[in-house]
């Protein structure tokens, strides 16, 4: 039986990349992230603690909510992943929309 590739080397090598190259050249240019940790540290984890696939997808959703008018403040990766995500609903893995409702930091 052959195994199935691991793609967590190549997609921390990618975010490690984006943090030495482009998230420098966005800071200078005044565009910074407001999550805390970062968009970027958030999805390293993410795809640390669920694998790759639904980590992927819990990262673009972060990714959608660092906007004007998105969420902000401390967003720490979630321990669990949502209740009915599946393999093939990858978009229930994400938080999509913005809920201010709980407070900022514990």
């Amino acid at each position: 039986m052959v195994e199935a590739p691991s793609y967590k080397p190549i997609i921390g090598a990618l975010l490690k990349g984006y943090k030495a190259t482009l998230s420098p050249a966005f800071a200078v240019l005044g565009v910074r992230c407001r999550h805390e940790p970062s968009c970027s540290e958030y999805c390293a984890e993410c795809v640390s603690k669920h694998g790759v696939w639904a980590g992927s997808w819990m990262g673009l959703a972060r990714f959608a909510r660092c906007r004007p008018g998105g969420s902000h403040g401390w967003d720490p990766a979630p321990t669990l992943t949502s209740t009915g995500a599946r393999w093939f609903t990858p978009w229930r893995y994400g938080v999509w929309s913005v809920d201010r409702s709980e407070p900022a930091r514990p």
